[in-house]
């Protein structure tokens, strides 16, 4: 008789055997050919309130993630510690096909729920898993390829699952590593934003590697006991989880507790060298949290527990005509009871543009409250906006929420992609930017709010009036004053707007960009914009080594293919490398073929160019 657990290869096998015993002990029906759903939802905005910290870190880089697997039919997901599925960024062609299986939020993939696949085994395993067609157990879920891997929390156990799900065949070396990379920087700004940190600690046996994605990263508190570290800091001390969670600083290092403090008072971020009880000896950099001791006095402590001061419309203007006309006309309303719509492509910095034209106002003391409509699923928008009373409805919190626009009352609220919001909805919106007054979802006492609206979008909101898809009325209530941010390959001010970024990217570390490097940035054309832009340059800062100052084009990434090709208006070969491969030929054309002159001009060694010469015949 055939067995029902399929056999694959060591250690895959006995992973997915494991599995599949708790699958038929929890008593599911592989065959079942339709997904019975009603025990697999719950309620979604009582779980994004209870993750919102998770949420708000990991939300960006997903989305940086699936741009390097966009078109790809992909999805990628982020689950809580019970494997209901939170947020999904992915391919609108794979939607669809994933909705038919429930594989979208609010909807649980544990186990137990839906048999053997990437979210639910990699909760029960605790580690990366990979589960490929007929991995699955049940057999509706067999045109899934899924790869997965926990999120630790940084006091120790799992936070959460990141989840790259598709119908295609993909390289799973490739994914896992790409997976694995994504979620340590998740868990790595989660440990950065630690309560009581007083000093974090970053090292690494090669001085090299500091401020790199391979550092060690360990957070303790004033008294030297460890409140946090990262999965690279467990690898190279050889500390157990279940250790770490009881360890103080003495209890790891060699190196006095008392010198690490006096170092980071008095030193500030300079290279210091730590030792681990094993004698191996680190690089390490320090960073001050909550210190209490030594504390400045008289102008100094106001200057240094003053709020960090945020950027104003002035500010953005950086010398580009079209961001300067855009900053001038938003001037005009500051203060006035006039809606402002931004639109512009993705990435040019359209809730940057909000937030100073919020801390522009009279209202910069009140709150700035955004929202993203095409990333909140069209059955709760309404809910997020508007808020609930208890028990409004099935999975609502017993205690209700406010939402976001009585959140918003006396500041600013932010509608982003305002475009994807539903038609239903946005009759009610109109409604109540025309009375100021907000009804919660369930009944409950209107409340009159005051706030300045600011919404946004990609897509053009006229073009969307034209085919029904949003209402003209609205478009008119919003668009009286309509701003157009320009984008990146279209900005005079692109030099000036990387050096800024350089500097917001490495505040205690001057540092600056070569012209090689400049003229490489203003070539390239930059479909992801300023966000694009942002990613690069933090990714060039940590290539850097420790005593490099100048951000040369070798440090810049690489594009494994040429995606821009496909962005809007853009020509074919037209993405970063194929931009450095015509300044490399500009300038060696320039030099009459001279290696040496070429590689001086570009900033580069002679075996760097020679390198990119033999990538790029």
């Amino acid at each position: 008789m055939k067995s029902a657990t399929p056999s694959f290869p060591l250690p895959h096998a006995e992973l997915i055997r494991r599995s599949w015993e708790r699958c038929a002990a929890a008593g599911l029906v592989s065959n079942e050919r339709q997904p019975d759903t009603r025990n697999s939802r719950f309620g979604l905005a009582d779980r994004l309130e209870a993750n919102a910290r998770l949420v708000a870190f990991a939300q960006p880089i997903m989305e940086h993630l699936h741009q390097q697997i966009a078109r790809s039919s992909s999805t990628v997901l982020l689950a809580d510690d019970s494997g209901v599925i939170l947020r999904s960024v992915g391919d609108a062609d794979f939607a669809e096909r994933a909705a038919k299986v429930s594989l979208q939020p609010g909807h649980s993939w544990a186990e137990g729920v839906m048999g053997t696949n990437a979210i639910g085994t990699a909760l029960a395993e605790q580690h990366t898993v990979a589960v490929i067609g007929a991995d699955h157990y049940l057999e509706r879920n067999r045109f899934l390829t899924c790869i997965a891997t926990p999120i630790h929390a940084p006091t120790g156990g799992v936070l959460g699952i990141l989840d790259i799900s598709t119908c295609n065949q993909v390289t799973q070396v490739h994914a896992q590593a790409l997976l694995q990379s994504t979620a340590e920087i998740i868990e790595n700004r989660l440990i950065e934003t630690v309560a009581d940190a007083s000093v974090t600690i970053r090292f690494h046996p090669q001085p090299e590697a500091l401020s790199s994605p391979l550092e060690g990263l360990a957070v303790f508190d004033e008294a030297g006991h460890l409140l946090a570290c990262n999965r690279r800091a467990e690898r190279l001390l050889g500390l157990a989880d279940t250790r770490r969670n009881r360890s103080a600083f003495w209890n790891i290092f060699e190196t006095r507790w008392s010198a690490i403090l006096d170092h980071a008072l008095s030193n500030g971020t300079h290279p210091t060298h730590v030792r681990d009880l094993g004698g191996r000896e680190f690089a390490a950099r320090l960073q001050i949290g909550k210190l209490r001791r030594q504390r400045p006095t008289g102008a100094a402590a106001n200057a240094t527990s003053a709020a960090p001061r945020r950027a104003t419309l002035d500010e953005l203007n950086l010398g580009d005509k079209t961001v300067a006309d855009a900053i001038r006309r938003a001037q005009r309303i500051v203060g006035l009871d006039i809606p402002l719509l931004i639109q512009g492509e993705t990435g040019t910095g359209k809730e940057v543009f909000a937030q100073a034209f919020h801390h522009s106002g009279p209202r910069k003391h009140g709150p700035f409250v955004a929202i993203n409509c095409a990333a909140i699923p069209a059955n709760l928008i309404e809910a997020e906006l508007f808020g609930y009373s208890a028990g409004a409805y099935t999975g609502a919190r017993g205690e209700g929420a406010r939402g976001k626009l009585r959140e918003a009352n006396g500041g600013t609220l932010f509608l982003d992609e305002i475009g994807d919001m539903p038609l239903r909805l946005q009759a009610v919106l109109l409604r109540v930017l025309e009375t100021r007054r907000v009804t919660p979802l369930g009944g409950g006492p209107e409340e009159t709010i005051q706030l300045t609206l600011v919404c946004a979008s990609h897509r053009s909101l006229k073009a969307l009036c034209e085919r029904g898809e949003f209402r003209p009325d609205l478009y008119f209530r919003l668009s009286a004053m309509n701003l157009t941010l320009p984008a990146l390959r279209e900005r005079s001010d692109i030099c000036a707007l990387a050096r800024r970024i350089l500097q917001e990217e490495s505040p205690a570390r001057p540092l600056r960009l070569a012209s090689a490097t400049l003229d490489l940035i203003r070539r390239h054309p930059w479909p992801g914009n300023i966000r694009q832009l942002r990613n690069a340059l933090r990714l060039a800062v940590a290539m850097l080594g420790p005593e490099e100052s100048t951000l040369h084009p070798e440090h810049l990434p690489d594009e494994p293919d040429d995606r821009s090709a496909d962005a809007p208006g853009l020509p074919a070969g037209h993405s970063l490398r194929s931009a450095e491969n015509r300044l490399i030929d500009d300038t060696l054309a320039r030099h009459a073929g001279n290696i040496s002159a070429t590689a001086r001009e570009l900033g580069i060694t002679r075996t760097t160019l020679y390198r990119k010469l033999r990538r790029n015949p």
